[in-house]
């Protein structure tokens, strides 16, 4: 991955940062006294005057310049004097220059409370909206016009990559020896040597060998980073990923072109207007342009959690070809089309986000990202693995009779989309036709033995004396012998004739019904004692029947019409 990422730093230009707020800086006369505060935006082209590194001020490591901490101003104040107190002991200062420092240093300390006192009350004065820094200024210049601090900046940023390095060795990336590699990229933050405990038997001497990394490398890793960010980078249902082309023999030049159109303006505007098929809920999403090309490319989608400083790598899925998107897109059109609705990761993640609804945040993300990396990489799931949390989700909204239906429907999208790209199986089975067929075969090959058939007709049925319930009564009480949807294979024997005995109760009893009572009772006859399927699985088909009992509906008053239409 590394390696491509450095590819397309090779490949581009460096973008521009795109960072706006204002800036407090700290001003200093020229016999370094304090002066008082000076309020600036931010301008990007300026962050080597502000000794400023993008990522390098975050956590609690010192910085000549940091995000100001609106609650406590004080952090962000030390962040700077200590970057200044640790100049004091680089050994190579002159005498002249470590005065200078010291003199800042002691400026600092003694104007503190004065210094925190105006800080807190410009804050306030910004609307919190606007990102807000804080700087130093020796008159009217910045830290970063004086060489002396530059070259402190510099020298504290070459020891920190200088750590754990080795001289005369080969680089990782571009696989040449170089006069010195680092332990770390320090382009992405996932390569940490902070917390050695993890590592059995870690020697921080050796650490070098983990990922060696030249100079020249690590200047086109972060250029190639940095467009990532810019222009590679998309939403994925309140997570993010990075997406990383690859190019194989022959394939640069499809890169470029696809590097090409996300940064020219107006190429990606006409890619805008195309009418565009998506996975995900990200509108600038570029995958089905990309299913298009030949395989002369792989990619590497790279999902990262920030945490304060670090990162952490939550799931990185590599070398995916255009033709296996091609085959997602094939899946997520039929599914369209069957459903008459669109398919897209959408439909995976509301079962996959949240264990409670009372939850702020999401805990499901491991199982989500998981399914997505089987969808990528063409890997089994296993099925009574998704029944659990497809009825997890059903029963919360049958229980609140809250739209359970576009739930169950939802599930049955993801089940299609599943089986027509190969990654779940049903079993075939050879089962006697009848008037049903049509809807049995439509949704896939799942409803392969009596029981499930029998199951599935009786949710139908079932759907619709709660139907008839409700257009009488605006209630729906048989709701209740459903057992939220946890019924096993006794409840479900026995609920046949009470459904048959309240639809004749309420006279709906008709031909239809009748009809559709027969077959399911022929089915559970069929299917015998001792089911060998899970509670989870006996009500997903129930479930199923029940959002399929319009299509059922139509097949037997079309055969049979309903007693109301008899009347007509």
């Amino acid at each position: 991955m590394l390696s491509a990422v450095k590819e397309i730093g090779n490949l581009v230009a460096q973008p521009t940062l795109k960072i706006e707020g204002k800036i407090i800086f700290l001003v200093l006369c020229s016999d370094f006294s304090f002066k008082g505060i000076e309020i600036e935006d931010f301008i990007p082209e300026k962050i080597d005057r502000y000794l400023y590194k993008p990522g390098e001020s975050k956590g609690n490591r010192p910085s000549p310049f940091a995000p100001i901490n609106r609650k406590e101003p004080e952090k962000s104040f030390e962040k700077i004097a200590k970057w200044l107190k640790n100049s004091e002991k680089i050994i190579n200062l002159t005498e002249q220059e470590l005065d200078k420092v010291k003199k800042i240093n002691d400026t600092l300390q003694r104007e503190k409370v004065k210094i925190l006192q105006v800080i807190s009350n410009k804050s306030k004065e910004i609307s919190k909206k606007t990102s807000l820094f804080l700087g130093l200024k020796i008159g009217d210049k910045y830290l970063g016009d004086f060489d002396l601090f530059k070259n402190i900046f510099n020298l504290k940023i070459s020891q920190r990559i200088g750590k754990s390095s080795s001289r005369d060795k080969t680089c990782s990336i571009c696989g040449e020896v170089k006069d010195t590699v680092s332990a770390r990229t320090y382009v992405y933050q996932f390569d940490t040597d902070d917390k050695p405990g993890f590592i059995t038997g870690f020697k921080k001497e050796n650490y070098w060998k983990n990922i060696p990394v030249c100079q020249d490398c690590r200047d086109l890793l972060q250029r190639g980073r940095n467009f990532i960010e810019d222009k590679l980078t998309f939403k994925f249902y309140g997570l993010k990923y990075q997406l990383i082309p690859k190019f194989l023999l022959g394939g640069q030049d499809i890169i470029k072109e696809i590097l090409d159109i996300l940064s020219d303006t107006h190429k990606n505007i006409s890619l805008k207007e195309r009418k565009i098929n998506r996975l995900t809920d990200d509108e600038q999403e570029i995958l089905e342009y990309i299913s298009e090309k030949e395989d002369a490319l792989t990619l590497n989608f790279l999902f990262l959690r920030r945490q304060q400083s670090a990162e952490r790598i939550l799931l990185l899925i590599e070398d995916v070809f255009p033709s296996r998107l091609r085959e997602i897109f094939n899946a997520k059109r039929y599914v369209d089309e069957l459903f008459n609705e669109e398919f897209n990761f959408g439909k995976i993640r509301v079962f996959f986000s949240k264990s409670d609804d009372e939850k702020r945040e999401t805990d499901l993300d491991k199982y989500f990202l998981e399914i997505v990396n089987s969808v990528f990489k063409d890997k089994k799931i296993d099925f009574n693995f998704l029944l659990k949390f497809f009825m997890n989700g059903i029963r919360k909204d049958f229980i609140n009779d809250n739209f359970y239906k576009l739930k169950i429907r939802d599930a049955m999208m993801c089940v299609s989309f599943f089986e027509n790209l190969g990654l779940i199986k049903f079993k075939e089975v050879p089962m006697e036709q009848n008037i049903f067929e049509e809807v049995f075969n439509k949704y896939g090959k799942s409803l392969n033995t009596p029981e499930k058939r029998g199951i599935f007709l009786l949710g139908a049925l079932t759907q619709m004396l709660l139907n008839k319930q409700y257009s009488e009564r605006e209630s729906k009480p048989f709701m209740k012998k459903l057992k939220s949807l946890k019924m096993d294979e006794k409840d479900i024997k026995a609920l046949l004739p009470e459904v048959q005995n309240k639809l004749e109760e309420y006279e709906a009893f008709d031909k239809g019904k009748r009809l559709i009572a027969q077959e399911a009772s022929k089915y559970l006859l069929q299917a015998g004692d001792g089911w060998k399927m899970s509670v989870y699985e006996i009500n997903f088909y129930f479930a199923c029947g029940m959002n399929m009992s319009e299509e059922v509906a139509k097949i037997v008053y079309r055969i049979s019409p309903s007693v109301e239409d008899e009347k007509k």
